[in-house]
């Protein structure tokens, strides 16, 4: 079974933070969102409270094989600002794990501390700018298996990324079981 990591923040995309834990879940993930904060009850960037399973001090990088950073230009700079969290990425961030990342947190969080500057990452077109020319995509989702990177692009792309990595860590036919009945259009 994969145990994933879904870090929340003050300001974090609320439509993303939930599509990803949701269809995750669905695929029988054992997914925890963790407050990146002191706090397990987080007002998203639209002001939708949502309440943590745990807070970072009471977990470790050796509990999970994935971390995701949702987006929200408020929580992503939260979390680039939390130096304990950036440490956990660092710590985390060794092979054969994975990092995936949506919205601004690629661009904010990743890209403003160099974890992973080679990958080939995507982010929202807000942040685009932001990111190395080099190794930046316009696509939706991006896989860079290479530098062990999923990326993507805003609250519109949130369950395709969530779907993308039930396709990476399980499997293709996990995948479509799951978007199946969620009646996505494609």
């Amino acid at each position: 079974m994969v145990n994933v990591m879904v870090a929340l923040a003050p300001g974090s995309e609320e439509i993303e933070t939930v599509c990803l834990v949701d269809t995750l879940r669905r695929g029988e993930f054992i997914v925890d969102l963790v407050s990146v904060g002191d706090e397990l009850e987080i007002t998203c960037s639209r002001g939708v409270t949502l309440i943590a399973d745990k807070l970072l001090a009471d977990v470790s990088v050796d509990d999970y094989q994935l971390l995701v950073l949702p987006g929200g230009a408020g929580g992503s700079e939260f979390m680039r600002n939390t130096p304990d969290f950036i440490e956990f990425i660092k710590e985390f961030y060794q092979p054969p794990k994975y990092l995936a990342a949506i919205c601004a947190a690629p661009a904010l969080v990743l890209n403003s501390h160099q974890i992973c500057p080679q990958a080939t990452i995507t982010c929202h077109p807000d942040f685009f700018s932001d990111l190395n020319e080099k190794y930046r995509s316009e696509q939706r989702v991006v896989v860079d298996n290479k530098h062990r990177v999923i990326t993507s692009r805003g609250p519109g792309t949130a369950i395709e990324l969530a779907l993308e990595l039930l396709a990476q860590f399980g499997s293709e036919e996990l995948a479509r079981q799951i978007a199946e009945p969620m009646l996505l259009k494609g």
